[in-house]
């Protein structure tokens, strides 16, 4: 019983609660605290019957104890489920553990270790440039090593980005959302917009102003007129000799 001692506290607890009973009746008027009253049985009871019960437990435990620790725990043969609140973990170390057997495929057998540590840094690395929109670009990385990590990047990408419009898609539906995901759900999607505008402010960039010097001279002109023939009369900045001129311009 001495490895499984605290399955015996009920018991206990239950045999001190009858003695008590017992002798509470048993010790009162000209007997005092006498020598006891030898009534054993209730308490013989209790124990008949917890070890009536405990016994195929024991034997059951005891077996599986002895042979665990004759064979050693056999933790490899279940497939492990990944809980809600591990899935983005879990994903992440799927993706290394690919990652690593990618680079180890490519190495050659002397190099391996130490340069598979620096290219899951490079990983990293990576994946937080392309969070924070900056170009992630390593002088003097081998190119199918560069073109790896830009794969995973992509795919780690990819993912991100679903669970994110998923996860706001459920937050739309109402349904139970960890007030985390919610936040988390918020930064991310904020990323995401300011990553898409960032792009279309490159791409104007490169591509130049979408509206010709022409088209641009038609609608500066259109809209003159416009205004002219609605009698329209700019409103005048106020003098600076004007009193409320301060409270003016802190209220624009």
């Amino acid at each position: 019983m001495y490895r499984y001692k605290y399955k015996l506290m009920r018991q206990v607890r239950m045999c001190k609660d009858l003695k008590h009973l017992i002798y509470y009746r048993f010790n009162t008027g000209p007997v005092g605290k006498g020598p006891g009253c030898g009534f054993w049985a209730p308490g013989w009871r209790v124990w008949l019957f917890f070890l009536r019960g405990i016994t195929p437990l024991l034997e059951r435990w005891l077996g599986n104890l002895l042979s665990r620790q004759f064979e050693g725990r056999h933790s490899k043969g279940v497939a492990k489920t990944v809980t809600k609140q591990r899935v983005e973990s879990h994903f992440d170390l799927e993706l290394r553990a690919a990652v690593m057997h990618d680079i180890l495929d490519m190495m050659p057998e002397g190099i391996k270790q130490n340069k598979a540590r620096v290219i899951l840094q490079h990983l990293s690395e990576a994946w937080r440039c392309w969070k924070a929109n900056i170009p992630w670009k390593v002088p003097g990385l081998p190119t199918p090593v560069e073109n790896m990590i830009l794969r995973y990047v992509k795919a780690k990408a990819d993912w991100w980005t679903n669970s994110a419009h998923y996860n706001r898609e459920r937050v739309r539906r109402g349904a139970t959302v960890d007030k985390t995901v919610c936040k988390k759900n918020l930064g991310r999607l904020t990323r995401l917009y300011l990553k898409s505008e960032q792009e279309r402010q490159h791409n104007y960039l490169k591509d130049g102003p979408y509206v010709s010097a022409e088209e641009a001279v038609a609608i500066y002109t259109t809209t003159v007129h416009w205004l002219e023939s609605r009698r329209f009369s700019p409103i005048p900045f106020p003098p600076l000799s004007y009193k409320h001129d301060t409270k003016l311009l802190i209220l624009a």
